[in-house]
């Protein structure tokens, strides 16, 4: 590896989350050591109750660990204020949901548009649309930008919304559960994409619970009980090719269609 892909982008360091108060607290996450480097593509994996979703929240600056110490690209995280870890977490992270999250009345390229209008960088209209048109070309949907997401399939819909994690060009792409409402060929589909993302150098790191899915990440991490029980590479261009293959095999081209997602 390079010096650049070593260098490490997220760091944690004994973090821990307890929430409520008194007798009632609950300990989500009890000293967790993680260190991600840049161009990594990482699966955090773990149990119902396991701090899967606490780790997220606080690798997304939603949440600050306590105790403990969370570097975000060098970036002390716990010692930002709210505002200044929204402006981080604008600049550094692009977001992806299960549940895609989009504006069901606005086209494609709209949505797309939308984390730019609150980036700490003023950007005009004209670059707007330009950098969201790129963004759409580059998951492979530049001609259904004016579509809204009920004209969408779901598959289409989870690319609109990676477009839309990628327009900011962030440092990471931090992606929760983002097959989970898929079929399997379209979240074969959607896998191999962040996979292309990520040898394109971007950063990728996946909350699932679809041991299928990890096969695509180059790093498996597995938390149980707030802990990091297990923590191990992966031959992740070897895993996938496998799995898409077999799935070719058992489902011919044309078997499964990618079922159409209404918008909420």
């Amino acid at each position: 590896m390079t010096e650049r892909t070593e260098e490490a982008v997220v760091v944690l360091e004994g973090v821990h989350k307890t929430y409520g108060t008194g007798g009632s607290q609950v300990a989500a996450l009890r000293g967790v050591d993680l260190t991600i480097r840049r161009g990594e593509m990482v699966a955090v994996m773990g149990p119902s109750g396991s701090g899967k979703s606490t780790l997220m929240n606080i690798l997304g600056c939603l949440d600050r660990p306590g105790p403990g110490r969370y570097l975000l690209d060098g970036v002390d995280v716990g010692r930002l204020s709210r505002d200044k870890r929204a402006d981080l977490r604008n600049r550094k992270l692009g977001f992806i949901f299960q549940d895609f999250h989009l504006l069901s009345r606005t086209s494609a390229l709209e949505n797309v548009e939308m984390p730019m209008l609150y980036h700490p960088e003023r950007i005009s209209g004209r670059e707007l649309r330009r950098r969201a048109e790129e963004a759409l070309e580059r998951v492979g949907l530049a001609d259904r930008a004016g579509h809204h997401p009920n004209q969408l399939s779901g598959g289409q819909q989870q690319r609109v919304a990676i477009a839309r994690a990628l327009v900011n060009r962030p440092t990471f792409l931090l992606a929760d559960e983002p097959t989970g409402n898929l079929d399997t060929r379209t979240s074969l589909d959607i896998m191999s994409l962040f996979q292309e993302l990520n040898a394109g150098g971007l950063t990728v790191i996946l909350v699932t619970h679809e041991p299928e899915m990890s096969r695509f990440c180059s790093r498996v991490v597995v938390l149980r009980d707030g802990l990091v029980e297990r923590d191990e590479p992966m031959d992740s261009r070897q895993s996938a090719r496998g799995l898409r293959e077999a799935f070719d095999r058992e489902h011919p081209a044309g078997e499964i269609q990618p079922r159409p997602v209404e918008a909420s």
